[in-house]
């Protein structure tokens, strides 16, 4: 009888415990804004750096993945399926926008929003091109939307609360956003076991010349002499062979303790950066940094993060002060009017 006293009593503490954390503050706020920039900085890169080609790859001129579409019965693959290449390019732009408004944290729920749907909208066409960044920029996008991502380092931060806010109460506004953190977590461990399990049965890997071969492909070397002293080193390709294996194989265990957590996390953006460099897959690699810096303890970010944001997201006084007085009524207007036509013409 007395041990089932104190297993119920522990059960009781443990839930206790657990509803304390999750109601009471909203964790890694300057974690979750960095993941917001750095998201929103990896979808404007490629659809920008991409812009030109977007027929090809999204448009009217990408027919030549038709076959790759076929196989595919997901109903997001027909949701730009067959339109004009204007409509694209109009959808493309909004997209474009939307993820900058949310990079900057301007209307960042909204923007959040819209983003999500667009690009999977655009990426989707092309079931040949994707790849695993754009699954982990959706359900980032997708957790992001249950969280407070313009808390800090936003221009939202400097704006006042609307009224509709106050409807909601706030130990269920932090909940919601305490629920996305740890759904987001979760996710990213699994995406990089996954990936160190893909990795450990692959016989490239088990022999240890993925990399070697992977780094003489053309298509996979931007600085020829920085692939070539990679690939010249026997001992530096078994590091980072080792290092990424064992970053994505044991980040859940590395995460149990503080100090190993922290180097787990700095590892895995290191190792991304550097194949964002060597292999020109800058906003691949970035995404996958966007999820990782959530595990950055959030006072790393608050004591030294500012400068390192402050370079990122250069909102200056003199806009705030000049334009975004400006911008913010255009804004108003805008949903003013579509307010007047959902509910005039639409009856909604």
């Amino acid at each position: 009888m007395k041990l089932w006293h104190r297993v119920s009593d522990t059960v009781r503490g443990l839930v206790h415990g657990a509803e304390r954390w999750l109601v009471t503050e909203r964790r890694a706020l300057h974690a979750v804004a960095m993941t917001r920039i750095l998201l929103g900085l990896s979808i404007l890169g490629l659809l920008v750096t991409n812009f030109s080609t977007r027929q090809t790859w999204a448009g009217d001129a990408s027919v030549w993945a038709d076959p790759a579409r076929s196989l595919s019965r997901f109903p997001e693959v027909a949701i730009l399926d067959g339109v004009s290449g204007d409509l694209l390019s109009l959808v493309y732009v909004v997209v474009m926008l939307a993820a900058f408004a949310f990079m900057i944290g301007w209307h960042a729920k909204a923007a959040n929003g819209v983003t999500v749907v667009g690009f999977i909208a655009i990426t989707a066409q092309n079931p040949v091109l994707e790849g695993a960044a754009d699954n982990i920029v959706r359900l980032g996008l997708l957790w992001l939307l249950l969280m407070r991502t313009s808390e800090v380092w936003a221009v939202d931060a400097s704006r006042p609360r609307p009224d509709r806010e106050a409807a909601v109460p706030d130990w269920l506004r932090t909940g919601l956003h305490n629920v996305g953190l740890v759904g987001l977590s979760i996710q990213t461990v699994l995406v990089y076991l996954a990936a160190g399990l893909d990795k450990v049965a692959d016989s490239g890997w088990q022999r240890g010349t993925a990399l070697y071969t992977t780094l003489r492909l053309p298509e996979n070397r931007p600085f020829p002499g920085l692939s070539d002293v990679l690939t010249s080193s026997s001992v530096v390709l078994a590091l980072v062979t080792w290092l990424v294996l064992v970053v994505q194989l044991f980040f859940a265990p590395l995460l149990l303790s503080r100090f190993t957590r922290q180097l787990a996390a700095w590892s895995a953006i290191v190792v991304n950066l550097l194949f964002a460099v060597v292999l020109a897959a800058p906003w691949s690699a970035l995404a996958f940094v966007a999820v990782t810096v959530v595990f950055i303890d959030d006072d790393w970010w608050e004591d030294r993060g500012e400068r390192v944001a402050d370079r990122m997201f250069p909102v200056t006084d003199w806009f705030l002060d000049r334009w975004y007085p400006v911008v913010d009524r255009v804004a108003d207007a805008w949903f003013a009017v579509t307010d007047f036509v959902r509910v005039t013409i639409f009856r909604r």
